[in-house]
């Protein structure tokens, strides 16, 4: 039987400089993706298989994506792609408010245009495409170049793993038009108070744009959960 792995094992090992990113990388795609469904197993030596590597690069980099959230070790069963409750959606939104708007308010003061420019740019990348992979990467990376002036490389770091904890349910939302029109107007209302110098409207802009994703992945969780009940 054809393993859900087959599907994007692909060997390019020498772009990474380890054994364990590559293993990282490719199967925090595979999560992220949804290629690699809620509580599909990850059985070290299956992996270990199709990544052609021994079992210690698998083991490092399970731990890795465990402390990103995206896996679970469960008793008897060993790792498995994680599965989000409501709760956790909260606390990784929550936890996102406090890290992003501090984030934005160390950055506020060496915002310079041509890095607003950018991030104008970069939301009119967004308006052209559809594509939920690309829609991902730009708002990412939205958000990486609103707080890039605050040179905090660990709280940066602490954003990006919390942003990737909850990727796969923002890469369903952003292909969804309503709340991508939605999303791209707070974008926008945010870049507005940068541009116009006006920090506090910008950290109230930012709070309320990512408190009103966690309502939405919160909302589409529950619709989920709703129709998979036998009627």
């Amino acid at each position: 039987m054809k393993s859900p792995i087959d599907s994007f094992v692909v060997v390019e090992k020498h772009r990474y400089k380890t054994a364990a990113s590559f293993v990282v990388e490719t199967l925090r795609q595979g999560i992220l993706s949804g290629s690699l469904a809620e509580g599909t197993p990850l059985r070290q030596d299956e992996l270990a298989e199709k990544f052609d590597l021994s079992r210690m690069p698998i083991r490092d980099a399970l731990r890795q994506l465990e402390a990103e959230g995206l896996v679970d070790q469960e008793p008897h069963k060993g790792a498995v792609v994680a599965t989000m409750a409501v709760d956790d959606i909260v606390e990784i939104f929550d936890m996102r408010v406090m890290a992003e708007c501090a984030a934005l308010k160390i950055a506020f003061p060496s915002l310079t245009k041509a890095g607003l420019e950018e991030l104008s740019d970069i939301l009119d990348a967004m308006d052209a495409t559809s594509d939920a992979d690309r829609l991902s990467e730009l708002n990412q990376k939205f958000h990486g170049h609103l707080y890039r002036e605050a040179n905090r490389p660990r709280l940066q770091a602490l954003i990006k793993s919390l942003h990737d904890s909850v990727d796969r349910y923002l890469r369903l939302l952003l292909v969804n038009l309503d709340y991508h029109n939605k999303s791209q107007k707070d974008h926008r209302i945010i870049l507005e108070a940068c541009l116009a110098g006006n920090q506090h409207a910008a950290v109230r802009a930012l709070e309320k744009h990512l408190v009103g994703g966690r309502d939405e992945v919160v909302a589409f969780l529950a619709r989920r959960q709703t129709s998979s009940q036998p009627t």
